[in-house]
């Protein structure tokens, strides 16, 4: 794990590669684009074009016209939560003290990839573990327990999980789901995240054009993957303005890295 101005990056895999640039991008790349930022990030063509055919399958990009590809906006609910990062603040709705809860005791474990898949939808929609087997988070998404069923059986969160809201949380417990989330730890990291991208987005244009495109990639998947992984907690748990601040630094960011990358893939 490499650090990119105080903040951790990973070289991400040729999947994951693929799938942040036709994110980014909005459109369509070709192969042989695709196949050059792989080359950036030391990966080579055979591995790349793997990657294609594999996402292509699972049904998460699709291919168009002369060897291109663009991200399948109605495939695969991870690409589409990632592709929606930058609007999960409009995601919440006010809260009234309700929770939704998954109790999952009775999820076989035996099958280590869909389990991984279950423990990861929990994850991204911001549920922690109040109970061994009882995960909750704040009833504050737009759409309510309906839509949050639908999004978490997308994600793979197991059929044999029970989702449900709950109203009449005791005191204690109602105080100890409060404390499930450091709050003061989530702020330090928005701080920090924001720090580092408002560094490093004044350096870029210092940079030779590849090490700046090979670093803003590096470092907009790491804080993009960050936010994904926001809880959007409610205000009566945490103030939104660490979160709106990273947010709106990563935006103005990604505006910078997007040009870089076009203008890096248009050369011979």
């Amino acid at each position: 794990m490499d650090k990119v101005c105080n903040v951790p990056v990973a070289v991400p895999s040729a999947p994951d590669l693929i799938l942040d640039l036709l994110v980014a991008d909005g459109g369509t790349l070709s192969a042989q684009a695709l196949c050059r930022a792989g080359a950036l990030m030391g990966i080579g063509e055979s591995t790349l074009r793997v990657g294609l055919t594999r996402l292509t399958a699972e049904g998460k990009i699709a291919r168009g016209e002369r060897g291109s590809y663009m991200l399948d906006r109605k495939g695969a609910a991870l690409s589409r939560t990632v592709d929606a990062w930058h609007s999960r603040q409009a995601q919440t709705v006010a809260w009234k003290g309700d929770w939704l809860a998954v109790h999952d005791a009775g999820v076989p474990r035996a099958d280590k990839t869909a389990w991984r898949h279950h423990a990861l939808a929990l994850s991204l929609r911001g549920f922690a573990a109040l109970h061994p087997g009882l995960h909750v988070r704040p009833d504050n998404l737009s759409g309510g327990l309906a839509a949050e069923r639908k999004q978490l059986a997308a994600l793979g969160l197991s059929s044999d999980a029970l989702v449900f809201r709950i109203a009449d949380l005791d005191g204690a417990a109602q105080a100890a789901a409060r404390k499930l989330w450091n709050v003061r730890a989530m702020e330090a990291d928005y701080r920090r995240l924001q720090a580092g991208v408002e560094r490093s987005g004044k350096r870029l244009a210092t940079q030779k054009l590849e090490t700046a495109t090979r670093e803003s990639l590096l470092l907009g998947r790491a804080v993009i993957g960050h936010l994904i992984r926001d809880p959007l907690l409610p205000a009566e748990l945490m103030s939104p303005k660490p979160r709106a601040a990273l947010l709106a630094a990563t935006r103005r960011y990604q505006d910078k890295a997007l040009l870089l990358w076009r203008k890096w893939l248009a050369q011979p």
